[in-house]
């Protein structure tokens, strides 16, 4: 028999999204930030005028029984829409729910950072944001209008964003939720904030 439909699969095929075998590990701040990723399942489509990829994505760390002499890896999986943008604009930005803060894998992104906390109160309260020292005040303050944030926190469901310039290897940007999509309207939600920071981030 068959294996049942994921609802990603479903919602893919529905939608003019084909299968892939790329690999999406690496291209934003939260697609490196485990010690073991893997991407469970990719699909490539259009979103307006670019290349997309939305995955299932799954990043692994160390458990508590590493604490103790064991070898176990405890998971987080993200649902994933992934996109390119023109480069220079945003060397390194990540903006992700606080209760994600405490995660080793998380504490990670900050290396080369720093907390930005000059944005709307309702978004400060919910949302961490962590730019790289390249982008200005102005730039970051200028993004974070009290517009911005009213959207969202409104969203259904917590957004995470990535936006990472690799150079001569292009720009990209990650919009991510936490968990397996678990029908269409979750992926219908995620390609609409994706087309909304898209058109932020890369007017």
């Amino acid at each position: 028999m068959d294996e049942p439909r994921t609802a990603l699969d479903t919602w893919a095929n529905a939608h003019g999204y084909t299968p892939s075998d790329e690999q999406i590990g690496g291209a934003t701040p939260l697609l490196r930030s485990g010690l073991i990723d893997t991407t469970d399942q990719v699909y490539r489509g259009r979103l307006e005028d670019r290349d997309v990829l939305v995955a299932e994505f799954s990043i692994g760390s160390p458990d508590w029984s590493e604490q103790f002499g064991g070898s176990g890896t405890d998971s987080s999986v993200f649902t994933v829409m992934l996109v390119a943008v023109d480069p220079g604009r945003w060397p390194r930005l990540t903006v992700h729910p606080r209760s994600l803060s405490d995660h080793q894998w998380l504490r990670r992104l900050v290396r080369s950072d720093r907390d930005f906390d000059d944005v709307p109160e309702a978004l400060h309260e919910r949302y961490r944001v962590i730019a790289s020292t390249d982008i200005s005040d102005e730039q970051l303050r200028g993004l974070f209008t009290d517009e911005l944030a009213a959207w969202w926190v409104s969203q259904p469901s917590d957004v995470l964003l990535d936006v990472e310039d690799h150079d001569e290897h292009g720009s990209f940007l990650t919009v991510a939720h936490a968990g397996v999509a678990d029908g269409p309207d979750e992926l219908d939600d995620l390609v609409a904030q994706t087309t909304h920071l898209m058109r932020l981030i890369d007017p």
